[in-house]
């Protein structure tokens, strides 16, 4: 399996979104992907934001930016805030 499903609240625009990411992909570069896609999916209400990061919203840890998906410990099903 490439790619796992989680579950994504930005709390911006306080909205949740569950999507597929790539498990072989920079978590930096999943920030970007789920960021341009959260922006599109809300009608461009939400802004990208360069020095986004993300959250495990279980325990509150931050995702390693310079970890790859597989490495950093998301599974399916995990439940993520985008801040």
């Amino acid at each position: 399996m490439d790619k796992i499903l989680v579950s994504v609240y930005a709390l911006a625009i306080d909205e949740e979104y569950d999507m597929f990411i790539p498990i072989n992909e920079k978590v930096s570069n999943i920030i970007e992907l789920i960021q341009n896609t959260i922006k599109e999916l809300s009608g461009n209400y939400y802004q990208v934001n360069p020095k986004a990061f993300l959250y495990n919203s279980i325990d509150g840890a931050i995702i390693n930016n310079n970890n790859i998906v597989k490495l950093s410990g998301l599974k399916n099903g995990a439940r993520l805030l985008l801040i």
